[in-house]
């Protein structure tokens, strides 16, 4: 088999085993499979426990930042962040709101800002907080970045980084078992299951 043929094998092998848990194959298959299966879950728990420790280092308490980091996730704000009249909006060259438009954009700015200060009390250490949670996301997207080059399934990876890898977080490796199977019928190749453990 050509090696572009292969590699889009194993890459679909792959994203089967992550997307179903488990998978039959013939046993070279999941031999050659199993290795970079581990290395994608292995670059997923680094990126994730990477940007954790950043941000612990603004965020002592770990309640508060998954609550920061949560926050983040849901788009880009800051404590700053007004909401500007129509003569502004005109020169920034942005259309310009309703009334009902602008009474909405203020209660949700309103909204949020008091969402993050119930978090963090402090607005000097809410902003700070805030602007870490957002380098922290940086650093968790470069591990989802590298792991697309080799798996380029946004679903798959995206189950990487929310279900798999925070099962195996304490876990130095082996985190692939292949259990022989026996022979197939018709050509008596060597069967075996790779599974997730």
């Amino acid at each position: 088999m050509p090696e572009p043929r292969r590699r889009s094998a194993r890459r679909n092998m792959m994203a089967g085993l992550f997307r179903y848990d488990r998978i039959k194959t013939t046993e070279a298959r999941a031999r050659a499979i199993r290795g970079e299966a581990e290395k994608l879950i292995t670059i997923a728990i680094k990126g994730q426990t990477a940007a954790r420790e950043y941000l612990a280092t603004f965020v002592s308490d770990a309640e508060k930042a998954t609550a920061i980091l949560a926050f983040a996730r849901r788009g880009h704000f800051s404590l700053d962040k007004v909401v500007f009249n129509n003569e502004e909006r005109a020169e920034m060259s942005m259309p310009p709101l309703t009334d009902v438009g602008r009474r909405f954009a203020e209660k949700k700015l309103k909204d949020r800002r008091a969402e993050l200060l119930r978090i963090i009390t402090n607005e000097a250490e809410a902003e700070r907080a805030l602007r870490a949670a957002y380098q922290a996301m940086v650093i968790e997207l470069h591990a989802r970045r590298q792991i697309l080059q080799s798996l380029p399934d946004e679903l798959v990876v995206k189950k990487i980084f929310d279900e798999i890898a925070p099962r195996y977080v304490g876990r130095p490796g082996g985190y692939t078992r292949i259990t022989k199977l026996g022979k197939r019928l018709g050509d008596a190749a060597d069967m075996a299951q790779i599974a997730l453990v």
